[in-house]
């Protein structure tokens, strides 16, 4: 007995096992997109890659269709997209068909005659829409002479004449980000064609910030104005003054009161804006936000009246300045 007591007392302590932490799965695949916002990463020279929120997605349900909003890149547009689920992808085609831009294309090659058959058929364009557009284009087409129709039917049937977008979506569930393949479908030689848009393949992680997601088209109500009130589109970093103002068709009736929510790069900043009153332009929006990384900002003034107890949206205006 003794001896076995000093054998156990001489036995070495076992060690205790090291307990790492789980990761957690990801918690979004390509069933559930719907509710979901990404922006991409743009890859850096050195060090991590860099969010790019000019180049932003979101995902909603719509009536059980799955619909995306897509910047591609843009500074002030927003596109739509019908979606469609295959597997672990999802193949997104711009709501807007552009049917006028394939009908060029078709006439391009064709005589400079669009038939609204040929282009429903080449390029999945409900007949109706291609029918309306090429009484429009054939219309514009036949009035071109000389060296008009030569530069039409070049320009039209290019390669690079973007005309419809289109991207492919899938979920990496181990880094929990989505690998976007941004495509542009054109028309060549009378043949639907897709090519790599601007960001080719690229990453794209899931964020919550409350981005706009209105294109924008009109600059010409807001601007970054210098000492004598003057549009200055390149600025140094620093404390920048935005204004905004209304269109005389905006402008609703006495004492109506104005306000604006501000996106600064198409994020939130600020909310309920109010005017003062201008003597040259009625009520005017002022503000100063503090822009020091170099490139292109854009500030977007999202315009609300109250008259009479009723609050109506005026819509966006956009300004953008280059910092260097």
């Amino acid at each position: 007995m003794i001896a076995l007591l000093v054998l156990a007392c001489d036995m070495p302590t076992p060690q205790q096992a090291k307990l790492e932490p789980v990761p957690p799965k990801c918690q979004v695949d390509a069933n559930k997109l719907p509710g979901t916002v990404w922006v991409y990463q743009a890859p850096q020279t050195v060090g991590p890659s860099k969010p790019e929120p000019a180049a932003r997605v979101r995902f909603r349900d719509e009536g059980g269709a799955l619909k995306a909003d897509y910047t591609a890149g843009s500074t002030s547009d927003v596109f739509q997209y019908d979606c469609a689920l295959k597997g672990k992808v999802a193949t997104c085609l711009e709501a807007e068909y552009h049917a006028e831009a394939f009908c060029k294309a078709w006439a391009a090659v064709h005589e400079g005659v669009c038939d609204p058959a040929g282009v429903s058929a080449a390029a999945g364009i409900p007949l109706d829409v291609a029918t309306k557009a090429a009484a429009v284009v054939n219309a514009e087409l036949k009035k071109l002479k000389g060296d008009e129709i030569a530069d039409q039917r070049k320009f039209d049937n290019s390669p690079r004449n973007k005309m419809r977008g289109t991207f492919r979506v899938a979920v990496d569930p181990g880094t929990c980000e989505i690998t976007l393949q941004d495509k542009f479908q054109t028309m060549v030689d009378g043949k639907l064609l897709e090519y790599e848009n601007v960001l080719g393949s690229a990453k794209f992680a899931q964020v919550t910030t409350d981005f706009t997601w209105e294109s924008c088209k009109d600059a010409d109500s807001a601007w970054s104005p210098g000492a004598d009130d003057a549009h200055v589109p390149v600025q140094a970093g620093g404390a920048i003054k935005f204004s905004a103002i209304l269109q005389k068709d905006q402008k609703g009736a006495k004492g109506c009161v104005y306000t604006a929510d501000l996106y600064t790069d198409w994020v939130k900043s600020q909310s309920e804006l109010t005017t003062t009153d201008d003597k040259k332009f009625g009520p005017r929006w002022d503000t100063t936000i503090p822009l020091a990384e170099r490139g292109k900002h854009v500030v977007y003034f999202d315009r609300y009246k109250t008259c009479d107890g009723k609050r109506d949206r005026i819509g966006t205006a956009c300004a953008m300045v280059r910092v260097e």
